[in-house]
């Protein structure tokens, strides 16, 4: 099957690592961890910070939602770096094969027919989960292989049998990856019901009682097994970024055209909302067959209908997702049950008649009908037509069988038949998602063996240029958006990432700042939106580009040099960043900063640091920090686009695609050497009309252009639920302005309603001495750092006066500081950074990190080891548990 798929495949130059996320983390991070693998094999140890990631993160809950916890990534260290794709890819298909293996292992339980269980196990791992998963997200396919094992545990249990498969499976899925853990344990718990009560029908509550006490122990065992990376990951979780906000839908109903969608994405290759569809045509039959024998309830059945009933409401969705976006990523276990009663159904299929095939005929008119009208509106003839002839062959030869009433060996020939029918519906439903005939997926891969070769050559090869032994930050521009993790693959400390678990409290910061380019899961990237001071404050002391972005530049930063290639890069430096950690004695509480606007939030990081409310700390407090040199600029709104209906700074009606609204800034000249800002508040957006069927598209961008740069902001939709949240305001930084420029443009790239309660326009002085001096200032008072690691920092400094020690190490509970030989609590800084209260004198301070639960959650994996071999020593002796 593999060989008939994906031999084209590749000789096309198809890959299985995604141009999005396949690039930026899924390669990347597996590329890097076998890296850190292998060296720990040859005695390097494993870091548990690392600088190359953002702003600096715990590896542990930064690869741990990845790779950490995959026991297929760890196949990898016996590969060198030369074939580290290759083993990438190996590795892929190695995990099919184990989806098809657990699948094998489950159903020897039920005592089915070989035949039937080969059936199962091709259309359990061909499922389209996995073929999409495939070259989308790797590890999406692991809950395939633990599901059918974990079942297989319970149905142990509910057998009086030994529960140890449970408790190591339980103890694995907890390992491997928390977020599915949790699925896992929902769809678990709702396998153990069913089948409870297909077994027993809740007549003996005494047994359902023991059952449940069985099931619970060892479940509790199997969490307290994987706690030694589970318990980690859970922490980095629950103070990440990732947004706690309210759903932005209704959580009752879906909208029109996702009911439509369940059935068009029935039999092709097409995923909505992770509702995967794809599934072999060949289960029309079976779900007739367990209409058929309702009355028997199988288990199959039953759970096919109440996960089919979570995909009817958003409710469920959302709560399968931990309360976040109704993602049914839950539809990965729907396969497992199809498969299972797809072959009982290949078994009994006796059981059929005549008329059962009437009702398969009708349904399978209906579908032809429906996929034939979607072919010719989207010209997609084969993408259609597959399914629906295999469909219809099933059905003829099930017809020929019962009318000819074959039995024995010719019935066995039927049934290697259909096995083939539906290997090729699978084969052709796989490479439909794949192959330009289809949905072209193979378009939106990284070329075969290139992914290496792209990491290296980002910036040109001029990061090599950069010196070696200085400590400091290297930063991108706005427009680089395609650098997100690449910095881990240079070593280079920078502030773009692009990972799951993010810092909570450096998302905190972004979105205190208002930086443009804040997203949940990367709140620092795209260079803080070229803003200058917040460049010097994160100790960005170099920017690597392509020099066509050299515009956007933030203030200051000179180009030291510039590359011969097509297209060129550069290099550009300041004088003026912070060091890395400083002593400041003026502060402001954060709900003091909070009140100011976000020009004044950012000249005040030059000024003195933010503490929380409930900090003691000795220092000078400032109760309101403002800085007389910003001006509001006075403009005038131009009414000259065809495409605006009605033009005030409060109500934009856009008609037209790509309208411009027009900006006059008055007294021009004194705009020059000012850094200018335009800061919209309140907004809200409103869409045409939009039928019942079809999602309403919340999602919307705005640009500003001036001068010769221009910027552009985007409100997702409402669900796109990994990235939505709500842009009330939007602020962007445009630029230094050298001669004061008084024209400037709002594009509204979408047509619709845009209320707007205010538009100002600020202006900031830029000055390259003054920079220089506040840099010096810092300089004078910075830490002295004589070591500097992955998880240790050593450093002094002197202080005439009490103070607070500045940094941008992001805040983390794990971070441990000694000040002289004594253990200092650390404070939260500007937010989102680790702060030291430092008395007067010499100070020799030494930071060091390391997880805070990993230690626990290693103690308490040892627990769930002695209580699992007590369990099994108790059952040997007793014949209990």
């Amino acid at each position: 099957m593999c060989i008939v798929i994906y031999s084209w495949y590749f000789i096309l130059g198809g890959s299985f690592i995604w141009e999005s996320d396949g690039f930026t983390q899924h390669f990347q991070l597996f590329h890097e961890y076998v890296n850190i693998l292998q060296g720990a094999l040859r005695g390097e140890g494993f870091p548990e910070w690392d600088w190359s990631i953002g702003a600096g993160a715990d590896t542990i809950t930064s690869y741990g939602y990845y790779v950490i916890g995959d026991p297929f990534v760890y196949l990898g260290v016996f590969f060198p770096e030369s074939l580290r794709e290759f083993s990438f890819h190996l590795i892929m298909f190695v995990r099919m094969w184990c989806v098809g293996l657990s699948y094998l292992i489950f159903v020897r339980k039920f005592k089915v027919s070989h035949g039937a269980a080969l059936l199962g196990a091709l259309m359990y791992t061909f499922s389209f989960f996995v073929i999409y998963n495939t070259g989308r997200h790797p590890f999406f396919i692991l809950p395939l292989i633990w599901y059918p094992l974990l079942c297989l545990g319970v149905e142990k249990i509910l057998s009086r049998e030994s529960g140890l498969l449970f408790s190591i499976m339980v103890g694995v899925s907890a390992i491997v990856n928390f977020y599915f853990f949790y699925k896992l344990t929902i769809l678990v718990f709702i396998y153990g019901i069913v089948r409870y009560g297909t077994l027993y029908r809740f007549k003996d509550w005494k047994q359902l009682g023991y059952s449940f006490g069985r099931c619970s122990l060892h479940y509790l065992v199997g969490v307290l097994l994987g706690a030694i990376i589970f318990l980690p990951m859970v922490d980095g979780f629950l103070n990440s970024s990732r947004n706690t906000d309210e759903i932005a839908i209704n959580l009752f109903l879906y909208h029109g055209g996702y009911y439509l969608s369940l059935i068009h994405n029935l039999f092709v290759p097409e995923i909505y909302l992770w509702t995967a569809g794809g599934l072999s045509i060949f289960t029309i039959f079976t779900v007739v067959f367990l209409f058929k024998t309702r009355k028997n309830k199988t288990f199959s059945g039953l759970m096919l209908l109440i996960l089919g009933i979570f995909l009817l409401f958003p409710f469920f969705g959302s709560f399968m997702n931990g309360m976040s976006g109704p993602y049914n990523r839950f539809s990965f276990a729907i396969p497992l049950f199809i498969a299972l009663a797809s072959g009982k159904l290949l078994e009994e299929r006796d059981k059929l008649q005549v008329k059962d095939l009437r009702i398969v005929k009708y349904i399978l008119i209906g579908f032809t009908i429906f996929y034939g009208t979607a072919a010719i509106m989207e010209n997609m003839y084969l993408y259609y037509a597959f399914p629906i002839i295999s469909g219809w062959l099933i059905w003829f030869i099930l017809m020929y069988e019962k009318k000819k009433k074959l039995k024995n060996k010719s019935a066995n020939k039927i049934s290697v038949i259909l096995i083939g029918l539906v290997m090729l519906n699978l084969v052709t439903n796989a490479t439909n998602l794949y192959y330009p005939y289809g949905n072209n997926s193979i378009s939106k891969m990284v070329e075969l063996n290139t992914s290496a070769d792209r990491y290296e050559n980002l910036f040109g090869g001029v990061q090599n240029l950069l010196p070696e032994d200085d400590l400091y930050r290297t930063g991108v521009t706005s427009q680089d958006n395609h650098v997100r993790n690449q910095f881990i693959y240079h070593d280079l400390m920078g502030l773009s990432s692009y990972l799951s678990i993010t810092n909570g409290s450096l998302s905190e910061f972004a979105e205190e700042m208002e930086f443009s380019s804040y997203q949940i899961i990367q709140p620092l990237r795209n260079g803080v939106d070229d803003r200058r001071i917040a460049n010097h404050f994160f100790n960005i002391e170099y920017i690597l580009t392509e020099e066509k972005n050299a515009s956007y530049l933030p203030y200051g930063y000179e180009v030291v040099h510039r590359s011969n290639d097509d297209p060129a890069y550069i290099i550009a430096k300041t004088e003026s960043e912070f060091p890395f950690a400083y002593v400041e004695d003026r502060f402001i509480t954060r709900e003091n900063f909070s009140k100011l606007n976000p020009v004044e939030k950012e000249t005040f990081l030059t000024q003195g640091v933010v503490l929380e409310n409930n900090q003691d700390v000795e220092g000078r407090e400032i109760e309101k920090a403002t800085n007389e040199q910003i001006k509001e600029v006075e403009y005038q709104i131009e009414d000259t686009d065809p495409g605006l209906l009605a033009q005030d700074k409060n109500l934009i009606e856009v008609t037209e695609n790509g309208a411009r609204l027009n900006i006059n800034l008055e007294n021009e000249d004194e705009l020059a050497g000012q850094e200018i800002f335009i800061y919209l508040q309140g907004l809200e957006y409103e869409t045409a009309d939009t039928p019942f069927y079809i999602a309403e598209d919340t999602s919307y961008d705005i640009g500003f252009l001036y001068e010769d740069r221009e910027k552009t902001l985007r409100q997702s939709d409402k669900y796109s639920f990994s990235t939505y949240f709500h842009r009330e305001n939007m602020f962007v930084n445009l630029g230094h302005t050298d001669l004061g420029t008084d024209e400037m443009s709002i594009q509204f790239e979408d047509t619709g309603r845009y209320n707007i309660n205010d538009i100002t326009i600020y202006a900031l002085p830029a000055d390259k001495e003054i920079d220089q001096q506040i840099a010096e200032e810092k300089q004078e008072n910075e830490l002295d750092i004589e070591v500097f690691e992955d998880e240790r920092i050593e450093g002094t400094v002197q202080r005439k006066e009490p103070g607070l020690l500045v940094t941008t190490i992001p805040y983390e509970k794990g971070w441990n500081v000694t000040v002289n030989g004594e253990e200092r609590d650390i404070v939260q800084a500007n937010i989102g950074f680790v702060g030291v209260p430092l008395d007067s004198g010499d100070s020799e301070i030494v930071f060091s990190y390391q997880n805070p639960y990993l230690k626990s959650g290693g103690i308490l994996s040892l627990i769930g080891i002695f209580l699992l071999g007590l369990i099994q020593f108790i059952r040997k002796r007793n014949n209990t548990f």
